[in-house]
């Protein structure tokens, strides 16, 4: 037998076709394709409602915004973030950072 023939039969028998059964994908891997599915079919609602939520911060007045521990200049940082990435999420943790500090 030449090495070539001998390396591909070793390797049949490492994917398991060698007994004629085709291999089937495992139940984690089909879960993680359905919620990557999932999350890319759901992405665009989720950043309309972002976009919304940062919209309504932007149109509130410094005293307002100053009232639940923000400034304009954190609604402006939270419109340039990725568009992957929830500002709704950022803005929470600045104002948390904030009262732990103490600062108002």
């Amino acid at each position: 037998m030449s090495s070539t023939k001998t390396n591909a039969m070793t390797a049949d028998h490492l994917i398991g076709t060698e007994t004629g059964h085709a291999q089937r994908p495992s139940f984690a891997l089909l879960f993680r394709l359905y919620a990557a599915t999932k999350w890319t079919l759901l992405w665009l609602p989720r950043f309309w409602k972002a976009r919304s939520q940062l919209a309504c911060l932007a149109a509130m007045s410094e005293c307002e915004r100053r009232d639940i521990g923000l400034t304009g200049c954190d609604v402006e940082n939270a419109f340039a973030l990725p568009v992957d990435r929830d500002p709704t999420e950022v803005l929470a943790k600045v104002m948390a950072d904030r009262r732990f500090r103490g600062e108002h």
